[in-house]
């Protein structure tokens, strides 16, 4: 860098080595140099059917150009690479590309070069597939092989996907990195870990290098900013080097920052409602908690404001739905009147219910980082309903086959994340044991159009709400601070942080 190489040039010897790196920041920040500093912890992956991660969705948004792309604002996707997704029964798909669509590299986007990225995933098991084969649901996607009978080439721009089931939300669904194209010529190779290291897209920015330090993407047009992504996992840091004029854009702020981000940086801060719910799952075989008084017992009897400004450190919020807030269509506030803390009326419930005998131990992943809440949510517990709650951390296999084996004999922790913006796609990963539950939840999964979902969905958790399977106890959200400079700053749920959208002022 020409900045770095003159200002080196004035020291000498390890003073240069040590004031190099710092100078090199300051000029990413100066307004004379072409680029965008972002930081952001590290990418677990740039292969796009293995994309899963917020900064590899982030990075992902700007190199590739999915058939869809959101909205921004949690809603209705919008045609992006399809030039048309159409379907007379919710259930066939025609996708037809528009037509001159190349990757960096110059090849041509054709149908192949989705279908056979999807066949891919399948066939790899990568992060992706689950969404063909649990969400989608696609007609033959459950094998390891490349003959899927839902996966059809029509003609070089045309090809159809169809489901086991009608999916209104099909079209939502393929803006997720899962349903990314990849060129031919890897395709052939298979040489995953060459593209994952140098990957090349269809989106506005190429890569132009990727390591562990940094990800830096040019635009491919060779108009406007090169934006670098710098590997920095640490919040304080983040927050530190956006004050400091050594970096644009934080994805992350730490918590004892939480209550001066206004401060710090006036309007230059945001908070990003997430697509990620927590919930307390109630086993349905355990005949003690069978009666809905005694879930929304427990869950009158969660503080959940004192344990997202606590152990949680700012960082997810108080539910009050089913449906997370970066869902904006369709989605109600306040509609779980239970997950208001209320100690007396938790009490009293319980005791109209009968009591809640012997050990209530609350089931979770070890390892998963949810410890200090779990500890807090069973001091609750004690401390109100006076019960002899237990947290129970388990490896993560162990989890699995206990519930699956209906050996769970507690409420247990669900992380879950809507796959696509539709109060539907919330739902339908929640307990809905058969009843009304389920089939509203079909019924908005069917609907001719999304808007026409909304309806049977807002049922649906009406009626999972009084029932209670799940107990709703808070969301996830992203911050982003940004420096006085940058400009263009928007973020959703799903996509994150749109880095194509970025400038600076000169």
């Amino acid at each position: 860098m020409r900045s770095v190489t003159r200002t080196a040039a004035l020291v000498t010897g390890a003073v240069a080595m040590l004031v190099a790196p710092v100078v090199a920041m300051r000029a990413w920040s100066d307004p004379a140099d072409p680029r965008i500093s972002v930081g952001a912890a590290p990418p677990a992956t740039l292969v796009p059917g293995d994309v899963h991660d917020p900064a590899g969705r982030m990075i992902a948004g700007a190199v590739w150009t999915g058939l869809t792309a959101h909205d921004g604002r949690g809603g209705t996707p919008v045609d992006a690479a399809a030039e048309s997704i159409t379907s007379p029964d919710r259930r066939v798909w025609t996708v037809r590309l528009r037509p001159g669509g190349r990757f960096h590299d110059g090849s041509l986007v054709t149908a192949r070069s989705f279908v056979d990225a999807w066949r891919a995933t399948l066939r790899e098991g990568w992060h992706g597939a689950r969404l063909f084969t649990d969400v989608a649901r696609v007609k033959g996607a459950g094998g390891r092989d490349d003959d899927v009978d839902g996966l059809k080439v029509r003609d070089e721009r045309t090809f159809e996907v169809t489901l086991d089931r009608p999916l209104a939300g099909f079209p939502a669904l393929l803006a997720d990195p899962a349903f990314l194209p990849m060129p031919d010529a890897v395709l052939r190779s298979r040489d995953w870990a060459s593209y994952g290291r140098a990957p090349v897209g269809n989106g506005p920015f190429r890569v132009r290098s990727h390591d562990a330090r940094e990800t830096v993407l040019e635009p491919r047009d060779g108009r406007g900013r090169t934006v670098v992504v710098r590997a920095m996992p640490d919040a304080a840091a983040q927050y530190r080097a956006v004050q400091a004029g050594d970096l644009d854009v934080a994805t992350a702020v730490p918590p004892d920052r939480h209550g001066s981000m206004d401060t710090d940086f006036r309007r230059h801060h945001l908070v990003v409602p997430g697509r990620a719910m927590t919930y307390l799952v109630i086993p349905e075989w355990e005949k003690r908690f069978a009666g809905p008084t005694v879930r929304h017992a427990l869950s009158m009897a969660v503080d959940r404001r004192a344990v997202t400004e606590g152990p949680l450190g700012h960082q997810a919020s108080p539910a009050n739905a089913l449906v997370p807030p970066g869902i904006a269509l369709g989605r109600r506030e306040g509609q779980c009147r239970v997950c208001v803390h209320d100690g007396a009326a938790a009490s009293a419930a319980l005791a109209d219910a009968g009591g809640l005998d012997g050990p209530v131990p609350i089931w979770y992943e070890a390892g998963a980082g949810d410890d200090a809440w779990v500890k807090a949510v069973a001091d609750q517990w004690r401390s109100t309903l006076k019960l002899d709650a237990r947290p129970r951390a388990v490896p993560a296999a162990e989890l699995r086959e206990a519930i699956a084996d209906r050996k769970v004999d507690g409420p247990f922790v669900l992380h879950s994340a809507a796959d696509y913006p539709a109060p539907a796609a919330a739902l339908a990963a929640l307990p809905h044991p058969g009843g009304d539950a389920s089939d509203l939840i079909e019924q908005a999964e069917r609907a001719a159009a999304p808007d026409e979902s909304v309806v049977p969905a807002r049922l649906a958790e009406s009626s999972l709400l009084r029932d209670m399977p799940a107990i709703p106890l808070w969301y996830g959200h992203d911050h982003l601070v940004w420096s006085e400079r940058t400009r263009g700053v928007t973020a959703d749920a799903f996509a994150g942080l749109a880095l194509a959208r970025l400038t600076v002022t000169d």
